[in-house]
């Protein structure tokens, strides 16, 4: 992406179509091995993308656990774009999508310092364990995932009282 670019971000559902451009993002995290042990499959039903000037600069992707909490699958954000909040856009997306049905809690797995800071910061995630990778997935020196959970509805109080 053109560090220039200086359209209006927009955001909406996956489409079909965008599975190349999804992945294309992903590689910048190193999370586009997609089949694989880590990722079976991108189901692009529970996905959102950030596009500036029609191009796809980010996505994210959840699922729905037996159990009825939500989990975050994927998300991506193109370097050129980051700190503009635009990831956070798109997990607050995946957030309210989960809260709509009916999820209480939502599990994210993360390997980055700076992600789980963050995951913490503006989104109220705890700790609860680790998990080993199965496959090189994002970091590729970090052989485990840290494992954190956020209550949705409390998240989504402390969203429209700010």
């Amino acid at each position: 992406m053109d560090e220039s670019a200086t359209g209006d971000v927009e955001y909406r559902r996956a489409r079909a179509a965008d599975e190349e451009a999804i992945l294309r993002v992903l590689a910048f995290a190193n999370m586009h091995h997609v089949p694989s042990p880590e990722m079976p499959s991108l189901d692009l039903e529970r996905f959102f993308v950030a596009e500036v000037d029609g191009q796809v600069v980010g996505c994210s992707g959840y699922a729905v656990l037996e159990n009825g909490d939500g989990k975050t699958t994927l998300m991506a954000v193109d370097p050129a774009l980051r700190g503009k909040n635009i990831g956070k856009r798109l997990q607050e997306l995946r957030m309210l999508e989960m809260r709509e049905q009916g999820c209480p809690r939502v599990i994210t797995n993360a390997d980055r310092p700076e992600t789980i800071r963050w995951y913490k910061r503006h989104f109220g995630y705890e700790e609860i364990g680790t998990l080993a990778k199965e496959h090189e997935f994002g970091l590729p020196d970090v052989h485990h995932w840290t494992t954190m959970a956020a209550d949705i509805d409390h998240w989504y109080r402390n969203l429209y009282r700010k």
